[in-house]
């Protein structure tokens, strides 16, 4: 009886997404993944800093602090597809999964930015009137293009290495590696690992219980309509009817 041999070629098998997968690298992943943002953002923050100290303190506008935010993006973007190349582990199917923890944490941050301008218009009262109100067009835009190039990328990794994400990517290995603030952005990336999973379940407990097709919206309309009907039908004693 013949023995059996692969005959596939190795980028097939590369392909697998489960063929180098399992739980502990995710987890391992979104570790990873959470301290390089957090970092990113460290240095990034720092800057930010500087270019508003330049302008003698005043701050950015809107134009400008969303230009701001697709550099950021874009060059989030670039520093993970280094990071997917630079993995030892790194295949097909975790360069995928990295766009998606990329993208749930673009939409974190526009949907906390959304939450903050909620909040702010029901503690004031009224509409904002300080600055102007994030328009949310723009910023999933932003979002959309930063996973654009991030795909770009994947499928071209050698325009990823530049000398602007080359530097980011050098720095923040730089930090990561001291004992003190690579203990703290470590611990930064622990909470950004249980936070990213409990978005996940809650993404998947909706996605499940039938939540994101609003099914429960359907059977919680029917009673208050239930409930509008006996009320408009309803009639008191002093009430005149035409």
């Amino acid at each position: 009886m013949p023995k059996y041999t692969n005959t596939l070629p190795k980028w097939v098998v590369r392909f697998n997404p489960f063929s180098h997968f399992c739980y502990v690298e995710f987890i391992s992943l979104i570790f990873r993944l959470g301290v390089i943002l957090a970092i990113f953002s460290f240095i990034w923050g720092i800057l930010k800093f500087g270019f508003v100290l330049l302008r003698g303190g005043v701050p950015m506008s809107y134009p400008l602090s969303l230009a701001f935010k697709t550099v950021q993006y874009l060059l989030i973007a670039d520093v993970a597809i280094i990071f997917c190349t630079n993995n030892p582990n790194g295949n097909l199917s975790t360069s995928i999964t990295t766009g998606l923890i990329l993208l749930m944490y673009f939409i974190g941050k526009v949907q906390n930015m959304q939450f903050k301008a909620m909040m702010s218009i029901q503690i004031q009262g009224r509409a904002l009137t300080e600055g102007v109100k994030p328009k949310m067009a723009l910023e999933f835009g932003i979002v959309a293009l930063a996973m654009a190039v991030f795909g770009f990328l994947l499928w071209k990794p050698e325009f990823a290495e530049n000398a602007i994400s080359s530097w980011f990517y050098k720095n923040i290995i730089d930090i990561e590696d001291t004992p003190i603030f690579g203990f703290i952005f470590k611990v930064v990336g622990f909470f950004f690992t249980i936070g990213m999973l409990l978005r996940m379940f809650n993404a998947l407990s909706m996605i499940f219980s039938g939540r994101a097709f609003g099914r429960n919206r359907d059977n919680d309309d029917r009673p208050q309509n239930g409930n509008n009907n006996r009320q408009d039908n309803h009639f008191d004693d002093y009430e005149e009817v035409e």
